[in-house]
């Protein structure tokens, strides 16, 4: 009976955790991909090579000349080019509000999901999270390392603002009060916000669209 009494209430627990999840989310297992890479640092070196998930204060590097691994740290870090599976993506240092830091104001690499007037960005960190998973017939506890992918609206004369992701009444709302201090001068797209193909899921899009409609009156 007990079993049974912990097997639901960890079903439980793990519906509540993905209900009050706002990031995207990638455990990392053992195996690590790595992509051809080309890293400009500060101090004007270029590196090519191969990178892990470029994460938080540093990452994996794998030099493509001799082999040699060593670590990176993003705070040395002026640009990268990653190839990726969905084609080349840009890093680059950015100011942003940390909104788990009390909205502190830092600097972070992160890379463009678009590009323009206003940029989408998206900074990933690695984080340690409690999890529930059958263990012998028993939902427990268990700790592991996760890629959390935080996306940021960012104009170039102002700290990036997370993105408010999810569906509960209070983001909705901080998303909406968002979209009205970046896409104002938009009042088209600003009707479209909230609406099917225009919520906060699609904010990669609204921002693309945005970008398209300012460029036109340019």
């Amino acid at each position: 009976m007990n079993c049974l009494i912990n097997r639901y209430k960890g079903q439980f627990l793990a519906i509540l955790m993905l209900a009050l999840g706002v990031s995207a989310c990638q455990t990392i297992g053992k195996k690590v991909k790595y992509y051809a890479t080309e890293i400009t640092l500060k101090n004007g070196a270029v590196l090519k090579g191969s990178t892990s998930p470029i994460a938080g204060d540093n990452f994996s590097f794998k030099d493509a000349q001799t082999s040699s691994n060593s670590t990176i740290q993003s705070k040395d870090v002026q640009s990268i080019i990653k190839q990726t599976p969905d084609g080349p993506k840009e890093y680059a240092q950015f100011t942003i509000i940390n909104n788990k830091k009390r909205g502190k104001v830092e600097t972070v690499l992160a890379a463009y999901e678009v590009k323009g007037e206003v940029s989408l960005i998206a900074h990933e960190t690695k984080e340690h999270v409690r999890k529930t998973k059958d263990v012998n017939n028993r939902m427990t506890f268990v700790e592991e390392t996760e890629l959390i992918k935080r996306l940021y609206l960012k104009k170039q004369t102002e700290p990036g603002a997370e993105v408010p992701a999810g569906n509960k009444k209070t983001q909705v709302e901080e998303f909406n009060e968002l979209a009205v201090n970046y896409f104002a001068d938009a009042p088209a797209l600003m009707a479209k916000i909230g609406g099917p193909g225009y919520e906060v899921k699609d904010i990669k899009k609204i921002v693309a669209e945005y970008n398209q409609i300012k460029a036109k009156k340019n």
